[in-house]
């Protein structure tokens, strides 16, 4: 879209935006949907403070599920368990390197030296791939939180504006549609983060519901 002016019947000048389709080639190809440049920014302003208090309330609900998330019992008892194995490990290990010990000194033949070394690494391989397995639900666990301060700190720069700039659009808006009957729709950035932490919220509605009611 294009900006010019005018001057409306009593004398007065304003500006608006006017499709360049329409303007320059022909209004056979689009409609003008042309708005004044007044009532443009009035809308945008607007809607930039209320995104930025809808993402504030968002960011909120995030962290009260990270939280929630994070005082779960479930991740302390993956914690505890694969230190529970580091531990056997640690033991059996220290039973490895005295069997050698038992031998030499013939406390045990060798058929039994051979039997229980391959018992030992047998156990401690098992042990090992437990471990992995305990680590990767912990990774998993700990991915699943978002952490929203990054992209929403840009947003929340910008609370409580009262006029609009070039930077301030730039740094928050992708683009902005002006249809022939006067709507507007502005695509903001960061949209598919802001769609991911809803999916969050609802999906993690319940556990949050339930820390709640304990409390």
């Amino acid at each position: 879209m294009n900006k010019k002016s005018s001057t409306n019947k009593s004398g007065s000048k304003y500006e608006y935006y006017i499709c360049s389709t329409y303007r320059k080639k022909s209004n056979n190809l689009c409609t003008k949907h042309s708005i004044k440049v007044e009532n443009l920014e009035k809308a945008v302003l607007k809607a930039i403070n209320f995104h930025i208090d809808l993402l504030s309330d968002t960011e909120e609900i995030v962290q009260q599920i990270n939280s929630v998330r994070a005082s779960s019992a479930r991740p302390q008892i993956v914690n505890n368990m694969i230190i529970e194995k580091q531990n056997e490990i640690s033991k059996i290990s220290n039973f490895k390197r005295t069997l050698y010990e038992d031998w030499k000194n013939e406390d045990i033949t060798r058929e039994e030296y051979l039997e229980y070394k391959q018992k030992y690494e047998n156990d401690i391989e098992r042990l090992k791939r437990n471990i992995e397995r305990l680590e990767n639900e912990k990774k998993k666990y700990e991915s699943q939180n978002i952490n929203t301060n990054e992209w929403i700190e840009k947003f929340k720069e910008q609370k409580g504006i009262t006029e609009l700039s070039r930077d301030i659009m730039m740094e928050l808006i992708d683009c902005i549609y002006v249809k022939e009957n006067g709507d507007i729709k502005i695509k903001f950035k960061f949209e598919d983060e802001f769609k991911r932490c809803l999916e969050y919220i609802q999906n993690n509605k319940i556990t949050l519901e339930k820390q709640v009611v304990n409390l």
